[in-house]
């Protein structure tokens, strides 16, 4: 057959290729296989060949020569190719083929060769060259004219070397290298080596029997950087892993194992030394409350009803605190579409659960405080009605007096008069004229009291009926012009103490379904404000009330000529407490609640116009019919 036979067996060790002289030698009848050896399996074939103990010997990496029966001497060896294949090598050592011509192995292999991925050279006992392909040719930067028939390995050498083939260096010193690695070279071996450009080439070197060798060249460049990006991966999930402290968990499904990563143990204060991975420490750790969610989360997922999963868990950290860990499982199926395995992923939140917990807290708190403060709210404002109705009561009860002491004193002089006409009666000395003088005196007294009266009583009726709309807040039809002055008759007292004036400029029956004791309480914050803020003591100045209608609405401006209100603070002057006198009494509720009372119960807008030295002016818009169920407080 030749001095070398080749045969390559695919990843299932099934023969796919043999060149000419391992087919003549070998193609006869093995037990367990066809006449063909195509598809034969690698096992078969050696052990008809060899015997159990020489395949042992030839897959441990050692050469293994048999004795033919025409008298050859074959010596057999394996070697690996690419993609998972594996190359058997035949070499006769003796009988018929001594006879044969030196090239004629070559002769009979080269077109083989040059059909295989990996490049092939074979050298014999003395260093020279009998076989190669193309594909060894451009892995080596071998010139393809250069190779010879029987060429000496180092004059193949210095040709690799001197074209660039070794990476730079002195070329004697690179082939004086070679020479030596070859010659002392532990057989079979392996190596890799990296091309000037970057290609990296694995060799694979087996002994022949007469003390050559055969190399396989293959290049590998992809599978290591297939291999170095999946080292990358691993490195940067694993350093991902641990700067995020993330936990990772694996429950199998078929066994019942269960396994959790140091980062895991970590989360909970153990060390690697106090990690125990078994389903019975899980139980232990997990907080009792959650276990039977766990469990029904994994028969979830285990039974294929869920594909992956998320759930808050708690278990007691190794300091005997609570620790809240998010958990994200995920189901992995096999190639049946069945679950076998549960991965989980956890995560340390107990910091943003306790500021959750801190948070819903506040939360509460603040609810609570915003009820309490509405409460005062509804207080203060009561009381700053209270104290415009006691105001009331004070101005009312001052207008009274003078028509009630009118009154009063001609009730009195009336009163003598009718002891002193009686006196004369019963004495018998009454006159004519007596008597005339007395009518005149009761007339003249009657006629002073009954005016008097009646202004009283028309006083004291206009106060009843604030007094009832501040107090009350009922909601009724309302004439606003004679409203308003009323209100304003009703601070009468107040408004003349402190001299100033004031004009009204309302439409004649302009009728409200409104809420007559807000304006009240309005206007009466207003004037207030103004005899208390608006101007400097002893100025007299002019307050105005004008009311417009339109579209509906009420326009009613509410100003004064006083000092005005400085620009930077227009933004407060709503703001509850906020007052610039309150060392003459200011508590800074007034316009607080004149807002409130606006925007709430009459529905409207409340505008503020104020310049320094300009006086100030209040524009209310509000409906006419005001909408059912003012807003709460």
């Amino acid at each position: 057959m030749g001095d070398t036979g080749f045969a390559r067996f695919d990843a299932d060790e099934r023969l796919v290729w043999a060149n000419a002289a391992f087919a003549a030698r070998f193609a006869v009848p093995i037990a367990g296989t066809s006449d063909s050896l195509f598809h034969a399996r690698l096992e078969d074939l050696l052990a008809g060949l060899l015997g159990l103990s020489g395949v042992d010997d030839l897959r441990r990496g050692h050469a293994v020569t048999r004795a033919f029966p025409d008298g050859a001497m074959v010596t057999l060896a394996l070697g690996a190719g690419g993609a998972g294949e594996t190359l058997l090598t035949a070499v006769e050592t003796g009988g018929q083929a001594d006879i044969r011509s030196e090239r004629e192995p070559w002769a009979k292999t080269s077109l083989v060769l040059d059909c295989l991925s990996q490049g092939v050279m074979a050298f014999d006992r003395d260093l020279r060259l009998v076989a190669w392909n193309r594909r060894v040719l451009e892995l080596l930067f071998i010139d393809p004219d250069f190779p010879r028939y029987a060429q000496p390995y180092e004059t193949v050498v210095r040709h690799i070397a001197e074209q660039g083939g070794y990476g730079r260096g002195d070329v004697d010193e690179l082939v004086a290298q070679r020479l030596d690695y070859i010659r002392n070279a532990s057989w079979p071996f392996y190596n890799e080596r990296v091309r000037p450009d970057g290609v990296v080439i694995e060799t694979v070197t087996l002994p022949l029997p007469d003390g050559g060798f055969v190399t396989t060249y293959s290049d590998i460049t992809q599978r290591k950087h297939s291999e170095r990006e999946l080292a990358a991966s691993r490195e940067l999930f694993e350093l991902a892993i641990r700067a995020a402290r993330e936990g990772i968990s694996q429950w199998d499904l078929h066994t019942g194992e269960v396994w959790f990563s140091p980062q895991w143990w970590g989360l909970l204060g153990y060390g690697e030394a106090e990690m125990e991975n078994s389903r019975r420490r899980w139980e232990e750790l997990i907080h009792a409350d959650d276990r039977a969610d766990a469990l029904e989360m994994v028969e979830e997922l285990a039974s294929g009803r869920r594909s992956e999963s998320r759930l808050l868990q708690r278990f007691r950290h190794r300091s005997g605190a609570t620790v809240f860990l998010e958990t994200r499982a995920l189901a992995v199926s096999g190639g049946d579409g069945r679950t076998f395995r549960i991965v989980g992923s956890h995560t340390d939140v107990t910091e943003s659960v306790r500021a959750a917990e801190a948070v819903r807290a506040a939360k509460e708190e603040a609810e609570q405080a915003l009820h309490d403060l509405k409460e005062a709210q509804v207080q203060l404002i009561q009381a700053e009605k209270m104290a415009a109705l006691g105001s009331l009561v004070a101005g009312v009860t001052h207008e009274i007096n003078t028509p009630v002491g009118i009154a009063l004193t001609g009730a009195s002089l009336l009163a003598e008069k009718t002891r002193g006409l009686r006196r004369l009666f019963e004495a018998g000395s009454l006159r004519r004229g007596d008597f005339a003088e007395f009518i005149d005196i009761a007339d003249e007294a009657t006629q002073l009291m009954l005016l008097n009266v009646e202004r009283a009583t028309r006083l004291i009726q206009s106060f009843k009926q604030i007094a009832v709309d501040q107090a009350s807040e009922e909601r009724r039809v309302f004439e606003l012009n004679h409203y308003i002055h009323e209100v304003l008759r009703s601070l009468g007292m107040r408004i003349r103490r402190s001299g100033h004036t004031v004009a009204i400029h309302c439409p004649e029956d302009l009728m409200l379904d409104s809420y007559p004791g807000v304006v009240s309480q309005i206007l009466t914050n207003f004037v207030i404000n103004s005899i208390l803020h608006g101007y400097d003591p002893g100025v007299r100045g002019r307050l105005t009330v004008t009311v417009t209608l339109s579209d509906g609405e009420v326009e009613l401006v509410y100003a004064d000529d006083g000092r005005g209100i400085p620009a930077d603070l227009h933004g407060r002057v709503f703001e509850p407490f906020f007052t610039t006198s309150r060392d003459r009494g200011g508590s800074g509720l007034g316009l607080n609640i004149v807002y409130t009372l606006v925007t709430r119960t009459l529905r409207g807008r409340l505008r503020l116009e104020s310049a320094p030295g300009a006086g100030t002016a209040f524009t209310l818009r509000f409906p006419r019919v005001t909408p059912a169920d003012p807003l709460p407080l």
